[in-house]
């Protein structure tokens, strides 16, 4: 056995050595391809608009949260005497971030609020004169007419649906840290002034959606408490329907009084200065290892092929 390797080792030492060979004469070859993916590389990465995040951090507000347990208390008990009043145990804040992702949210206080073309044909942004510069191939700046070519079901005008798919939650980002709980969200977007705008639109029109839909619920539960109440004598269930309505009226009170209704500012939106993408020194790094690799990967494959066949 140990013969068989001492003959064998000359054999793999020289098959190596001719290895390098076929590397050193095709250097030119290894050279070219990587030089050709770098290039390409280079005007991929050049291709590529700055990009700008802006980005607030917020706390969520409290106060509702002493209230959700009273109310759910109440409910329960409510429950065993036969009045059934909506018992909500999702969190506020969760419920906020889901709303901010969602399309009902987008369509209805994110578009009207804003230019379509900023969201869906924006090519760069003039740092000169703080000016758009939009896709010709898209739109027309000039007649203010969307020009694209889109074949059925999409249109040339894009929908409510494809600026929320394409658009809308390609941009927006939203974190929460789970020791804190704080909420961070950020746009990602050409005009590091519309990101910062966004984000501010993002977040006023959240706590008034909120605040809007805990008021009419807070109001139609309060209607048929007091409907309840007058159809009762029994002390026991007027003494819950009681505490219900309390519970109630402070939720409208508060809704009507805070402005930060869901969340309140840590760290407010601001204009970055400084780009957030795209990393073109990274792009380009990639490029060229990943040519350097394609191109040993190639003379290796064709090494192996010639030696396979030569046996």
């Amino acid at each position: 056995m140990n013969e068989n390797y001492e003959n064998n080792q000359p054999e793999e030492f020289t098959d190596l050595i001719e290895l390098f060979k076929v590397i050193w004469r095709t250097k030119v070859i290894i050279f070219l391809i990587t030089f050709l993916f770098a290039l390409a590389s280079f005007f991929y990465a050049k291709s590529l608009p700055d990009m700008y995040m802006s980005s607030a951090i917020l706390a969520p507000t409290s106060e509702d949260d002493g209230l959700s347990s009273q109310l759910d208390q109440y409910s329960s008990i409510a429950s065993f005497t036969g009045i059934n009043i909506p018992n909500n145990n999702t969190s506020k804040t969760q419920e906020a971030i889901q709303r901010v992702q969602s399309y009902d949210f987008f369509k209805s206080f994110i578009l009207p609020n804003i230019k379509l073309e900023n969201l869906m044909a924006v090519k760069k942004w003039n740092s000169k004169d703080n000016s758009i510069v939009y896709d010709k191939n898209l739109y027309n700046a000039e007649s203010s007419e969307w020009v694209r070519k889109k074949s059925h079901p999409l249109s040339k005008i894009p929908s409510p649906q494809e600026a929320y798919r394409e658009g809308y939650l390609e941009i927006l980002k939203i974190k929460r840290d789970k020791d804190t709980g704080f909420v961070t969200i950020s746009i990602l977007h050409q005009s590091p002034f519309i990101s910062k705008d966004w984000v501010d639109l993002i977040i006023f029109n959240i706590n008034e959606s909120m605040r809007d839909l805990d008021k009419n619920n807070a109001e139609n539960s309060i209607n048929f408490l007091n409907a309840s109440f007058a159809l009762t004598n029994v002390q026991t269930i007027k003494e819950v329907i009681t505490n219900l309505l309390q519970a109630e009226m402070q939720t409208l009170m508060l809704a009507s009084s805070n402005k930060a209704y869901i969340f309140k500012s840590i760290d407010s939106a601001f204009v970055p200065e400084i780009k957030f993408g795209p990393r073109r020194f990274m792009i380009m790094i990639i490029g060229i290892l990943l040519g350097m690799t394609m191109s040993i990967v190639v003379i290796f494959i064709n090494f192996f092929t010639k030696s396979i066949r030569g046996q």
